[in-house]
Parts: C-alpha cells; structure tokens; sequence
C-alpha cells in the first residue's frame, strides 16, 4: 500500500483528531523549547523568530491553498464528466433509432439496464465486480456495432449510434479513474503534516519566549487547521463524506428511460 492509499484509507474521523492532536502537541512542544530556550537566554529579541514564524505560516497557507484548489479542481470535475456521461447515455438511447427494430430495442434495453446499474449510492462500495457488469453491456452494444459492420449497414447511420456510444464508454471510464484512483498524493499529505507540525512548533515556541498564549488559543488554532486538512480529505473521496458529487441526474435518467420505454411498448 502506498502512501496515497494509505491516506484515502483513513476515517475522515480519524484523520480530523489526528490533526487536532497534531496541532496541540505541536504547539505544546513549541512552548516548552521557548520557555526552556528563555531559562537560559534571559533575553530574548523574537523579532527573528517573528519573521520566521510569518514565513513558515505562509508557506503553509499556499500548500493549503494549492491542495484544496487541486482537490476542489477535481471534485468540479467529477461533476462535469456525471453530466457529460448522462448526456451520452440519453443520446445513444435516442439515436438506436437509427437501428433495425429488432436491435433499437435490445440496445434500448440494455441502455436501461446499464443505467440502472449506474444509478447507485455513493455509499456503496463499487468494485471490480460492478465494473464487470458495466464492461460487458459495453461489450453487447458493442457486438451490435460490429453485426452491422459485417453487414455493410449504411455508413451514415451507424455513426449517428456509434459516436454517442464512443464517448458514453469514454465518460465511464473518465468517472472510474476519477472516483476510484485519482487522489491527492501521499507525498503532498506527508508535506502539508511536516508543515503544520513546523508552523506550529515555532507559534508556540513564540508563545513561550513571551510567556503568552493561552489553552483557548491553542485549541482555536488546533480546530482551525483541522477542519481545513479534513475538508480537503473530505473533497478528495468521491464515494465517502459529506462533499460527494450529487448523483440525482443519473436517478433521473432512469425514471426518464423507464417513462419512454413504458410509452413505447414496441422498444
């Protein structure tokens, strides 16, 4: 497993009190080097440490920022490519018209069945099985494609079934590599830990060179960033948290579907 599993891996609650304990621990060990540097440098000018603790917390804010930009980036699109594949669903649907009668209706119903399929919770676990299923009614449609190719079929026609099919089996895989391999890299989590372990071992180090701070800061700041690293986790899985992608025009297509092909006996 590498690191990139390991972090998707992880509860979101898990990873939220890690962060929290992260941050307090930090900020705790920040306070005894600065009141243990203090005993023996009586005093101290953290005006350097200042500029220090500025640069670092900045750093940090722009590899928060580049993170979730990346991961709300790729939850923006993950949106798109749902629309986009229900959109070819329901053009390829129409367009086996252009088939023989016999065919419009086999190819109708396995659109139908490949829609219902495609109409899961997000809290389901999709796996190679279910892949499976979708792959072979592509395979099908497919082997309809090809009957019609063997018997030199009007050019013009088929394309009119083979495009919208092309790219509904392209947006398919599009959403497969997205929800279920695309993720923030392990090294970028390891990064933004190391970070944040950083910034807040010198604000606490600030807080004890001043003998300032306070428990209510520290646990402010602790919450702050956790619930910032947790909304990143949260973007990032496409099938687990409160931020996943809606999938209501999937579960409108197939009332769609199921509506036409009631009114169409015949296919």
């Amino acid at each position: 497993m590498n690191l990139s599993d390991f972090f998707h891996t992880l509860p979101l609650l898990i990873i939220y009190v890690w962060s929290v304990l992260l941050v307090l621990c930090s900020l705790g060990a920040g306070v005894w080097l600065g009141r243990r540097y203090l005993r023996s440098h009586r005093e101290v000018k953290d005006s350097s440490v200042g500029s220090a603790i500025a640069a670092t917390l900045g750093l940090l804010a722009f590899l928060l920022a580049f993170t979730f930009n990346m991961t709300a980036d790729r939850y923006n699109t993950r949106k798109a490519v749902l629309l986009d594949e229900v959109n070819a669903i329901h053009t390829v649907y129409l367009r086996a018209s252009f088939l023989d009668d016999a065919d419009k209706l086999r190819a109708r119903q396995l659109l139908i069945k490949y829609v219902e399929l495609r109409n899961f919770d997000l809290s389901d676990k999709i796996g190679p099985a279910e892949l499976r299923q979708f792959e072979a009614i592509h395979e099908n449609l497919w082997r309809l494609v090809d009957s019609y190719i063997d018997r030199k079929y009007d050019a013009g026609y088929l394309r009119q079934f083979v495009e919208p099919l092309n790219t509904m089996i392209n947006f398919h895989h599009s959403r497969a590599v997205m929800g279920l391999e695309y993720r923030i890299p392990g090294p970028i989590w390891l990064a933004l830990y190391f970070m944040t372990t950083l910034a807040m071992v010198a604000i606490g180090f600030q807080f004890g060179i001043s003998r300032g701070g306070s428990p209510q800061v520290a646990v402010a700041l602790a919450l702050t960033f956790a619930t910032v690293i947790i909304l990143i986790a949260d973007l990032d899985r496409s099938a687990e948290g409160t931020l996943m992608v809606d999938q209501r025009p999937m579960a409108e297509l197939n009332q769609r579907l199921q509506k036409m092909q009631a009114q169409r006996p015949g296919g």
